[in-house]
């Protein structure tokens, strides 16, 4: 058999040379006319990127009078070269059109996160998605409207975001700086839109010093919006003034549960970050300790631990945050204790995983089991790579993160500086970057994208750590970070009201310190001390509204 093969190039100078006919209207066989302008094409180049066309040919022109000429010339050079290059205010438009045409254009954004969410709410017409990106926008606005990102969004968008009953905001102050971020980004073109924008901000949960300093200030060029800033002025000299709004801000709490024996795991510290305060809640009814705990919903789950005779157990049950209530759920199919657990929420369904730690032996388990809220059943899953307890778990874009633990290597008990990752998808574990400081007792916890571990205990040399670390799973690098004011293991890390903190821990004698990193100043500085010494405790954050 004689075989030849064209080179590489071969088709995409097929394809320019197609597309280099159509704009000049060489050989085309249909043209549609769209308010007087002409549009030349060759059917069955068309067809086959949408047998739409081929089909309705009659009714395309009818379609393309309601888009701009920019978007018809970029559907069309999409259907010869697969390629679009279009300005983002006309992206909406060009899904709408692709849409109506059924011609099938990869989504631009695959995932939504954190750092394209403003990104996709410019430029998605997928509903999916935009409601994922908006969501997020929501959740992280006390960052996101400082950036680059948020003062680019088009107006409908930012009066959205901030017009939500969800929008995720200490103080209403920072909506109004929200605002004057975004006009004065383009106040010659943008001031237009303040009267429409202020209308957004929840007036009478300001402070009145607050709206004469510094609203009347930058809205007094604009005569609608003095309108609007007057009587709200004058309800609030009103002595006996009740606020009308409702204030979005979503106050949340702090909880510490567990530790390593029955009295400190049967008590719960509660930070309230109006009060910044620390209250101490004895007596949960629990029993055991060295225990994991979730948070589901409502819920505080503890999972395993041990009992009053030194044995590990299977029990689980959960604490009703709202009514006090607490209730057993169905057992793990392996007791253990010193163990991870982490939760990811899959469709409809909650899954909480418990992850190695110690039998009665206290010998390391591989094994792995998933409970999901659909069945409220424990399932065995694939077991670890390598055995471990005293590790830390955490989860980033659905993948849970094994970091360090006490584990058996070449023949030797030893703390591992080796790193485990499971796929939801594959139900696969597999090694990554290994971390720059053996440890166990340690604490980890997602912020910011990345992976964070703190503390813990490393053994050859014995060492109690005050070393810090995070890892990147894009760049799969850890980078040291930090370190902590004092060596530390049993600490408990946690991601409160977008800040770093790291709560209680033992150095030789049992801590209630509490450390919070001051990105500012690249420090951790002393916070409210917790309302007594807490070790090996899992750190929450619950619901305001919560009983706790």
């Amino acid at each position: 058999m004689f075989v030849v093969k064209a080179m590489s190039n071969f088709a995409a100078k097929r394809v320019k040379y197609l597309y280099e006919a159509m704009q000049q209207d060489k050989k085309c066989d249909t043209n549609f006319t769209v308010r007087g302008r002409n549009f030349p094409a060759h059917l069955i180049v068309l067809m086959a990127c949408s047998e739409f066309f081929g089909t309705n040919e009659t009714k395309v022109a009818g379609i393309f009078s309601d888009f701009d000429d920019e978007v018809i010339v970029a559907i069309l050079k999409y259907c010869y070269t697969g390629e679009i290059k279009i300005r983002v205010k006309y992206h909406k438009k060009l899904l709408e059109l692709a849409n109506r045409l059924e011609v099938k254009i990869p989504p631009q954004f695959k995932r939504v996160n954190k750092s394209n969410c403003l990104k996709v709410l410019k430029s998605t017409g997928d509903s999916e998605l935009l409601k994922k990106a908006m969501d997020l926008t929501l959740e992280n606005f006390e960052t996101l409207h400082k950036t680059q990102g948020f003062l680019n969004l088009p107006v409908s968008n930012v009066i959205e975001i901030l017009k939500s009953d969800d929008l995720n905001v200490y103080y209403e102050e920072h909506v109004f700086n929200a605002v004057k971020l975004w006009v004065n980004h383009n106040d010659a073109n943008r001031r237009k839109e303040l009267a429409q924008l202020m209308r957004s901000v929840r007036l009478s949960l300001l402070p009145v010093e607050f709206i004469v300093s510094e609203v009347m200030t930058f809205c007094q060029s604009c005569a609608e919006c003095m309108t609007i800033l007057r009587p709200a002025i004058k309800e609030r000299n009103d002595k006996s003034f009740i606020p009308r709004e409702t204030p979005r801000r979503k106050i949340q709490k702090m909880a510490l549960v567990g530790g390593w024996n029955i009295d400190l795991a049967n008590s719960i510290d509660i930070f309230d970050g109006l009060k910044n305060s620390w209250t101490l809640f004895k007596n949960i009814g629990i029993n055991k300790y060295d225990f994991a705990s979730v948070l589901v919903g409502d819920w505080i789950v503890t999972i395993g631990g041990g009992n009053s005779s030194g044995e590990s157990v299977t029990s689980v049950e959960y604490i009703d945050m709202k009514n006090g209530q607490k209730q057993p759920l169905n057992p793990l199919n392996k007791a253990r204790w010193l163990f991870s657990a982490v939760t990811l929420r899959r469709g409809s369904s909650t899954e909480v995983y418990a992850i190695g730690g110690n039998d009665d032996d206290y010998l390391p388990l591989s094994s792995v089991e998933r409970w999901s809220s659909n069945t409220g059943d424990w399932e065995i899953i694939a077991p670890l790579l390598v055995a471990v307890s005293h590790h830390s778990a955490s989860v980033i874009d659905d993948k849970i993160y094994i970091a360090g633990g006490f584990t058996e290597e070449n023949g030797e008990w030893t703390s591992t500086n080796k790193v485990q990752m499971y796929s939801v998808e594959t139900n696969y574990w597999t090694y990554r970057a290994q971390m720059i400081q053996r440890r166990e007792s340690h604490s980890s916890v997602a912020f910011k994208g990345k992976l964070y571990v703190a503390g813990g205990y490393a053994e050859q040399p014995i060492n109690i750590l005050n070393s810090v670390e995070h890892y990147d799973p894009n760049a799969n690098v850890w980078t040291a970070f930090t370190e902590l004011p004092q060596p530390a293991n049993g600490i408990s890390l946690c991601c409160f009201q977008n800040k770093l903190f790291s709560m209680g821990g033992f150095d030789g004698s049992y801590l209630s310190d509490v450390w919070e990193y001051d990105e500012t100043n690249k420090s951790w500085k002393a916070s409210k001390s917790l309302s007594r010494t807490r070790y090996k405790a899992v750190a929450h954050v619950i619901p305001y509204d919560s009983i706790i």
